[in-house]
């Protein structure tokens, strides 16, 4: 068998649960990413960071008896870290969003979407569909949203009041926002993705979403660190 077959038998072979929660974690953790580059672009580079000082430092005696080839692919490095901006990244913060995506998105709706399924059934129809998308929009977005923070809060070390307050401040745009966006995606979902897909293709409709979600926790943070200040 080759490795690639290997790990595609290894990879089904574990439990569903697990399997939704790798994915999701992965896809969250992108999101984030994502949302910290778009960030980073409307940023302007920080003076005087570890990797400047890095680049700038003055070589030690020792240092200066490498090898031109080992300083220079040294230097290099640097100057790759600094112009990809790689130490502005909170790794920590994706860390956490990988952590939700494991322990909450996907073992939630692995479970969620079968009870849909078995409530509604298949969809073979636009009628069937549709009630899926809407028990789904006004049932389990919302409950997902108020978990999400929550558990994200938890995360940070905040608490559950944390999350409370973060839902509070950001629920009405995270609602306008996900009506624009989840029901014709899910309308696909259940129409044409076979059951044990529907966690992944929600993961990859997701992955601007999470990063929209990553946002506005940003912003909420934010706003209570202001609310502090005053």
């Amino acid at each position: 068998m080759s490795p690639q077959g290997a790990a595609s038998k290894a990879w089904h072979g574990l439990h569903p649960m697990l399997r939704a929660g790798l994915t999701s974690g992965t896809i969250m953790a992108g999101g984030d990413l994502l949302c910290q580059t778009i960030q980073l672009q409307y940023q302007p580079a920080v003076a005087g960071t570890a990797e400047n000082e890095k680049v700038e430092k003055p070589k030690k005696r020792e240092e200066r008896s490498a090898p031109a080839s080992t300083s220079g692919a040294h230097w290099m490095s640097a100057a790759v870290r600094e112009k990809l901006r790689l130490a502005d990244y909170d790794l920590v913060r994706t860390a956490r969003f990988f952590g939700v995506g494991m322990t909450l998105h996907g073992p939630f709706f692995n479970k969620t979407l079968g009870i849909l399924e078995k409530v509604v059934g298949p969809a073979t129809t636009v009628q069937a569909a549709a009630k899926k998308v809407a028990l789904g929009h006004f049932f389990l977005f919302p409950s997902y949203t108020a978990l999400f923070y929550g558990w994200l809060s938890v995360f940070e070390g905040k608490g559950l009041e944390g999350g409370v307050q973060k839902f509070t401040d950001t629920w009405w745009d995270i609602f306008v926002a996900g009506s624009a966006f989840w029901p014709a995606a899910n309308m696909v979902n259940f129409m044409y993705c076979p059951p044990m897909y529907r966690v992944l293709y929600l993961n990859v409709a997701g992955l601007y979403w999470n990063a929209f979600l990553s946002y506005q926790n940003v912003r909420a943070t934010a706003m209570e660190a202001i609310i502090k200040q005053e």
